[in-house]
């Protein structure tokens, strides 16, 4: 192996399983170049590794799953890249369409299992391709970050981690993100450095509930109660907000929004997924997300009446479950 890419997601899964990458490949962060994603914008990463890899190279590619929209892109980039002679991997814990079929007739290695987290499927599958014994630390990092990310909360760091890695959604966020995946691979979960942030992330986070709750729009279309908010930058994360809007109003969809048309949707007994990937987006059953155009119009009144965009994201899901 010449030199080795990742691109992985940005949240905390998405570290961990770089971690795990690195650790079961014995490969070091100065041999790496590690690419941090989002699935709507998966495909302009790929464009990076298309310029920049070379014969004998090798991309890992995980916690991402295509979009609709840039799906086809996405397999012509491949394309290009498998064509450099460049091995590709791709481990994820989405649900695909078509199990990525499209994508291993292009020659790469897919691992698909949505019984773990991706960080699980890092260590479940490339510890059998490169024969490597899965030691305790890779254990507890599985462990915790799958409780985390799929939210089980059964290990004591997972509401700390989740929150810590997420606490830096500015300019600096894949500083932050290197930083924690250092302390990962050094096989440190928790510091003082990390309780700082968890300490500062918490005060954070209680004002950013008010700001929240402020933008709060409650729609009943049919049988169902369809709660939205407009999140401001940092604090609260999308899942913790979905959680309080799903338990607090006893509502069957949760939307979370931002000013750009991201768009987070949670839900207790809702396949969200399909909505999100009739948007153009993707996820979990019970987590997904997509990324919508929003309106000038929209956009400038809202910078003012912020309830506006929480209306106009209800009535943008409203019209996919009638489509769905």
């Amino acid at each position: 192996m010449n030199h080795l890419f990742i691109i992985t997601h940005t949240d905390l899964d998405g570290i961990g399983s770089a971690v795990a990458y690195l650790k079961l490949v014995r490969r070091g962060l100065s041999e790496t170049t590690v690419l941090f994603s989002e699935p709507y914008e998966l495909h302009e990463t790929l464009k990076l590794v298309v310029e920049n890899a070379e014969k004998s190279d090798r991309l890992a590619i995980m916690d991402l799953g295509p979009n609709e929209k840039n799906y086809n892109i996405i397999i012509d980039l491949i394309k290009k890249i498998v064509n450099k002679d460049v091995l590709v991997e791709w481990y994820d814990h989405h649900i695909w369409e078509d199990e990525g079929k499209s994508l291993k007739n292009v020659g790469i290695k897919m691992f698909i299992d949505r019984s773990t987290c991706a960080t699980g499927v890092v260590v479940r599958y490339a510890s059998k391709i490169y024969n490597r014994q899965v030691d305790d630390f890779l254990v507890e990092l599985v462990k915790a970050v799958c409780a985390a990310d799929l939210w089980k909360w059964d290990h004591f760091m997972a509401p700390k981690l989740f929150r810590v890695v997420g606490s830096d959604k500015g300019s600096q966020s894949d500083e932050w993100r290197f930083r924690v995946l250092e302390k990962f691979l050094s096989e440190k979960l928790w510091d003082d450095e990390l309780q700082e942030k968890l300490e500062g992330y918490v005060n954070k986070e209680l004002r950013g509930y008010e700001k929240v709750l402020r933008t709060l729009y409650v729609k009943r279309f049919r049988e169902f109660t369809l709660v939205s908010v407009v999140k401001p930058r940092g604090p609260p994360a999308n899942s913790l907000i979905g959680a309080m809007l799903l338990s607090r109003l006893n509502a069957d969809i949760a939307i979370i929004g931002r000013e750009n048309g991201a768009m987070s949707l949670r839900s207790k007994n809702i396949d969200v997924q399909k909505i999100a990937r009739f948007l153009g987006g993707g996820g979990h059953p019970r987590a997904a997300g997509a990324k919508i155009r929003i309106p000038f119009l929209v956009k400038f009144i809202s910078g003012l009446y912020p309830r506006l965009l929480s209306r106009y994201m209800t009535r943008c899901v409203i019209n996919a479950l009638k489509s769905i």
